[in-house]
This record gives structure tokens, C-alpha cells and sequence, in this order.
């Protein structure tokens, strides 16, 4: 597998995982804490799931634009700041996933979390605006679909799920080769 086509699969694994999360809350209806069913962990299970899968993408749109004039510093800091942000937001959904409740310390992390990886998605956003690599409609969904995610509720994972699917797909037809012309 080329090493662009790995940068293509991570978004859509994290677009896969999305639309997991959302299902799964679907079928499985309101989360209990502490956990009382099966359902519970299959839940936080798709949301840390989600993260991780969430950072590795961000760091496969990172590698897809290293070598591009407009990404730069800007770009960098945001990638930094948006795998922070969801590997902060990560920390508490496996410590609620392993005790099967939330417990105080982990859980003030998420706001912190949300600040690092909302400020990485804006500068991120701004990254990909300026190297022209992808269209421009990522620069608007990526920044989005964050906000889309936060107040749709247990809809809110399709928004970042369709996004990492245009990046996906874009990384995709970015790469193949252009037929000769005869």
C-alpha cells in the first residue's frame, strides 16, 4: 500500500468510526452512568474509538500537505493542537469506559480538551484554506462540522463522519494518476 493511500484510509476510518458512534447510540437509545448494560460500553467504546481514529486522521491530513508551501507552521501547530485536544477528550471516555462510571479527575479534562481541539480545527482549517491542496469547502466543514458535533447531539458524529469522507475521498483522487492524453 503506497504511503497515499494510507494517508487516504485514516479519514476514512475515522469517518467509519463516526458513523459507528452514531449508530450505536442509535440502536442502543440513552447512555446509563455508571454502565448497567452492555450497550454503555459499546457506546464509550465507539467514542474512544472515534477519538483515536480522529487524531490519526488529522495527522494523515498533516502528511498529505507537509511538503506544500501554505501549510507551514500555522498547519503544524493546529495538527499538534487538534490530536491534543482529542487525545485530552480521549483520556476520560477510556477511564468511564474501563470503571464503567465517570470519576471527577478524568472528567475535568474534557473542557480543556474541547479548547485544544477546537482551536486546532480553526487553525487547521486555515492551514488547508492556504495550501490548496484540498478544495476549499474543507476549510468551512472542517470547523463545522466541530460545531455541528457539539450541539446536534448523538447526531452530531455524522457531521465530522461526512467530512472525514470529503478529505478521504479528496486524498483519493488527488493521488491517481491522470490518464495520458492520445
Amino acid at each position: 500500500m503506497k504511503r497515499t493511500s494510507a494517508q487516504a484510509a485514516l479519514p476514512f476510518a475515522a469517518a467509519l468510526a463516526a458513523v459507528t458512534l452514531w449508530v450505536t447510540e442509535t440502536v442502543a437509545g440513552q447512555q446509563h452512568i455508571p454502565f448497567t448494560t452492555l450497550a454503555d460500553y459499546l457506546i464509550e467504546a465507539a467514542f474512544a474509538l472515534t477519538l483515536t481514529t480522529g487524531v490519526l486522521a488529522v495527522v494523515a491530513l498533516r502528511a498529505a500537505h507537509a511538503a506544500v508551501p501554505g501549510w507551514g507552521r500555522l498547519g503544524d501547530v493546529g495538527a499538534v493542537l487538534y490530536g491534543l485536544g482529542q487525545a485530552l477528550v480521549l483520556v476520560p471516555a477510556t477511564v468511564t469506559l474501563v470503571t464503567a462510571d465517570e470519576l471527577p479527575l478524568p472528567q475535568a479534562l474534557f473542557l480543556p480538551g474541547f479548547v485544544l481541539w477546537a482551536a486546532g480545527t480553526a487553525l487547521v482549517a486555515v492551514a488547508v484554506y492556504r495550501a490548496g491542496v484540498l478544495p476549499r469547502l474543507v476549510s468551512v466543514l472542517l470547523p463545522a462540522s466541530f460545531v455541528l458535533m457539539l450541539v446536534l447531539g448523538d447526531a452530531g458524529s455524522l457531521a465530522p463522519a461526512a467530512t472525514w469522507a470529503v478529505i478521504g475521498v479528496r486524498l483519493l483522487v488527488r493521488q491517481r494518476p491522470v490518464a495520458a492524453a492520445g
